[in-house]
């Protein structure tokens, strides 16, 4: 299935919808792919009639949908996807708190899922490389840069035609083929976070 870039919130109904914190962390799973509701309920720590209640909410608001239907031991999972990979609103429903909220926990759980990429990583991640220094195996970077909107959305554009010129994108379920392909690749996680702050000065690296 594929997943629309970005979708127009047209009602104060899905506004509020997806403005729930925990909608939202759903949300940002699938985005990023399709997941059953029990696959959730344990990723979140989370029962499963809580999950289905808000699927259902969100699902009945149409930011995500069902897109198939496995059977197992007799039981029907059905697995849900989000219809787009970024939401923006309506004009006519801005400005909106709920809206912003929701944007700032967005940034907060991207935040989270690193730190805890970056705790359960093995030791090698971190290791240096003293035979060859200008050899980069990891970054960890944190810039305050002077732009004007048009330049930053061109980085933004940029940076995206740089991910598909240098990565492969990592895909759940890999045919023996694709892996004989992909055997001389290394995974890596990548995080990238900016906003706009006039709020304080920060050293620009």
């Amino acid at each position: 299935m594929t997943v629309t870039s970005v979708y127009k919130i047209q009602t104060h109904e899905q506004l509020k919808a997806i403005a729930d914190p925990l909608r939202t962390k759903i949300l940002m799973n699938l985005v990023k792919q399709e997941y059953t509701g029990q696959q959730l309920a344990e990723m979140l720590g989370i029962t499963r009639n809580n999950i289905y209640f808000h699927l259902k909410e969100l699902e009945k608001h149409q930011v995500i949908q069902i897109v198939r239907k496995e059977e197992k031991n007799g039981i029907v999972q059905k697995y849900y996807r989000a219809i787009a990979s970024r939401f923006i609103p309506e004009d006519h429903l801005l400005p909106s708190m709920d809206l912003i909220e929701t944007s700032r926990q967005v940034f907060m759980e991207t935040v989270e899922v690193t730190r805890t990429k970056i705790e359960s990583a093995p030791a090698a991640s971190f290791a240096l490389n003293s035979s060859n220094m200008e050899l980069r195996k990891n970054i960890a970077s944190t810039y305050q840069v002077m732009a004007t909107e048009e330049n930053f959305h061109a980085f933004v554009e940029e940076f995206k035609q740089l991910l598909d010129k240098h990565f492969t994108k990592h895909e759940k379920q890999e045919t023996n083929e694709t892996k004989e392909e992909n055997e001389d690749q290394k995974s890596y996680y990548l995080s990238l976070i900016a906003f706009q702050d006039d709020s304080e000065e920060i050293a620009i690296q």
